[in-house]
């Protein structure tokens, strides 16, 4: 018999190992662009690719944190990395600040079962939410960034209280599993850039068996402090609690929600087919755009890579901005994502 979560003992029982066979790691060598061989980008998100790509390298700043590690990687932390001074970290601007109701988080009470499925590095809960009993199971996964993308958490407890509400949202014959803080430590060390690492200073996007590298080149992606890719895959505990429950739990469908701005990305480089089939059909309800922005980066090391790994459907979906949740257009996701037929 295959390993369970025991809801109904609140404990966890040991989780079947990869779901995959072949090697655990699937190697170094610099990811390629996840967004190959997809339609053209509209032009508008092609200008915004520009700017972003050209801001997000510029000299200076936070980019001035990486220069030792790009140009000569230096061994992992094995402890929390000193805060960067504040002059080196790019801040919110006032109008990204998130509303205060936002900042104090309290999840309503339901009868919905919920499971602590691990801990974070500094011994904070990471719960996961049920909604349904069927056999098919799905999975949403919010704040892997912490505080730094505090409006995915957000809109995980509007959605649990939508679910709360409407629980025939669900189909007949369905789970769906939410996950709305995989990140506590980041979460609870601040509502920002600086919130975005866990505890050791690892990006928890960075941190899969896929394709996975300690550091990477910074060009065109997030530069705003100092993260690693950890010293080793799934070194972190809030990554391996996730593959545990994941691999246990026999999701076959997954979203993971992030800000801001670039749209959807789907699981796998290249792209893996079913992957790319439900980032279109929840790019087709929704306003955020499917091929995403490139602004040139180059993913290693991500939550969906590695599940589209494993023979699950995955995406990123980014929020519009890093205050709002976006939740009218999200519920349309939401009935999309729960109807999508893999």
């Amino acid at each position: 018999m295959q390993a369970r979560y025991d809801w109904s003992a609140m404990a966890v029982s040991a989780p079947r190992p990869c779901l995959r066979g072949g090697p655990a790691f699937p190697g170094r060598e610099l990811a390629p662009n996840r967004t190959a061989g997809a339609r053209e980008i509209p032009f508008r998100s092609a200008w915004l690719a520009v700017v972003l790509g050209l801001f997000l390298s510029l000299p200076g700043g936070s980019a001035a944190a990486y220069e030792a590690e790009t140009a000569d990687p230096q061994p992992i932390r094995s402890e929390p990395p000193t805060p960067p001074p504040a002059a080196a970290i790019e801040r919110l601007s006032a109008g990204d600040e998130l509303p205060s109701e936002q900042r104090d988080l309290r999840f309503p009470s339901s009868e919905a079962p919920s499971l602590v499925i691990g801990y974070s590095v500094e011994g904070r809960p990471i719960e996961v939410l049920r909604f349904g009993e069927g056999a098919r199971s799905r999975m949403i996964v919010a704040g892997i960034h912490g505080g730094s993308e505090a409006n995915t958490t957000a809109l995980a407890a509007e959605m649990v209280a939508y679910l709360h509400a409407h629980p025939e949202t669900v189909p007949d014959g369905m789970t769906l599993y939410l996950l709305p803080q995989l990140n506590p430590d980041g979460a609870a060390r601040a509502s920002g850039p600086e919130g975005r690492a866990n505890a050791r200073g690892v990006d928890l996007n960075r941190n899969w068996p896929a394709a996975w590298q300690p550091v990477w080149s910074r060009s065109g992606c997030w530069n705003f402090g100092p993260t690693t890719g950890g010293d080793r895959p799934a070194s972190e505990p809030e990554t391996m609690s996730l593959i545990q429950f994941i691999s246990a739990s026999h999701i076959e469908a997954l979203i993971s929600y992030h800000s801001a701005a670039l749209g959807i990305f789907a699981g796998g480089q290249p792209p893996e087919a079913r992957s790319q089939r439900l980032a279109e059909a929840l790019a087709a309800v929704s306003t955020y755009p499917f091929p995403p922005v490139d602004t040139g980066c180059v993913f290693t090391g991500q939550l969906i890579d590695w599940a589209a790994n494993n023979g699950i459907a995955a995406v990123d979906i980014e929020l519009h901005n890093h205050r709002d949740t976006d939740l009218e257009e999200n519920l349309a996701i939401l009935a999309a994502f729960l109807g999508w037929q893999p």
